[in-house]
C-alpha cells in the first residue's frame, strides 16, 4: 500500500487562497476578468449588471486597478494593473483543465478543487438564467450555439424569440464575454470555441439541455 500523499500546511493554504483569488469568487476579479474578455461593456449594461455591488469603494480599487470610463463604456486600460492581473487567468484556467492534476491536488489537501474555466463560465450562466425577463430566452439561444456555435438572430424567429428579444439576448451574451454579436450574426466567444465540451457540461448541470 502506497503512503498517502498529504499537502503541507503552506501549499493547502496557497490553494485555499487560490481558489479565493479567481474570477467566480470574487466580484473585483468577476470585473476585471469580463472586461478583459470582453474589451469593454456600455456604461448601461455595466450598471445594471453590478447593481448594488459597486459602490463608491470599489469604484476607486476598479479605477486604481485601470478600469476607466469614456465615451459612455467601461473597459480596462491595456497593461494597467487590473489588465495584467486578470491576463493572468489565461494561464491559470489551462493549469487547472488538467482533471488528472487537480485530483491529485484535490485528494491530497481535502479540498474539492474544480476547473476554474468552467466555474467561471457556471457563474455566469447561472445569473443569467435565474433572470426572469431573459433567462429562458437564453437558453434558447445557447441550445443553438452549443450545437452549431454561432446563429443568426432571423433564426431565433423560427425558435419562439421576437426581433427584440433575439437582439437583446444577443447583446447580453456579449456583455457576459460568453459569445459575439456582430451584424445579426451570434457566435460563440473564441474561449468556449476552444472549451464547447465545458459550455455543454455547464448547460447540464444548469438543465438547459
Amino acid at each position: 500500500m502506497t503512503e498517502e500523499r498529504v499537502l503541507s500546511k503552506v501549499s493547502r493554504e496557497f490553494i485555499l487562497a487560490l481558489l479565493a483569488f479567481t474570477p467566480s469568487r470574487n466580484y473585483v476579479l468577476q470585473i476585471l476578468r469580463l472586461l478583459y474578455e470582453t474589451g469593454g461593456i456600455e456604461l448601461d449594461s455595466f450598471k445594471q449588471i453590478y447593481r448594488g455591488i459597486v459602490d463608491e469603494y470599489v469604484e476607486e480599487i476598479l479605477a486604481k486597478l485601470g478600469v476607466v470610463i469614456e465615451g459612455g463604456k467601461v473597459y480596462l486600460k491595456y497593461m494597467s494593473p487590473g489588465w495584467v492581473l486578470a491576463s493572468i487567468y489565461d494561464e491559470l484556467f489551462n493549469i487547472f483543465r488538467d482533471e488528472g492534476f487537480r485530483k491529485k491536488l484535490s485528494e491530497a489537501s481535502r479540498i474539492e478543487i474544480p476547473d476554474l474555466f468552467e466555474e467561471w463560465i457556471y457563474i455566469r450562466l447561472d445569473t443569467l438564467f435565474k433572470d426572469p425577463a431573459h433567462g429562458d430566452n437564453a437558453k434558447v439561444v445557447l441550445k443553438q450555439l452549443v450545437s452549431k456555435t454561432s446563429v443568426t438572430v432571423q433564426e431565433l424567429l423560427t425558435h419562439g424569440l421576437n426581433i427584440g428579444e433575439a437582439y437583446t439576448i444577443a447583446d447580453i451574451l456579449q456583455n457576459l464575454g460568453i459569445a459575439e454579436h456582430i451584424d445579426g450574426i451570434i457566435r460563440l466567444s473564441p474561449q468556449l470555441l476552444d472549451r464547447i465540451d465545458v459550455l455543454k457540461r455547464v448547460l447540464k448541470r444548469l438543465e438547459a439541455i
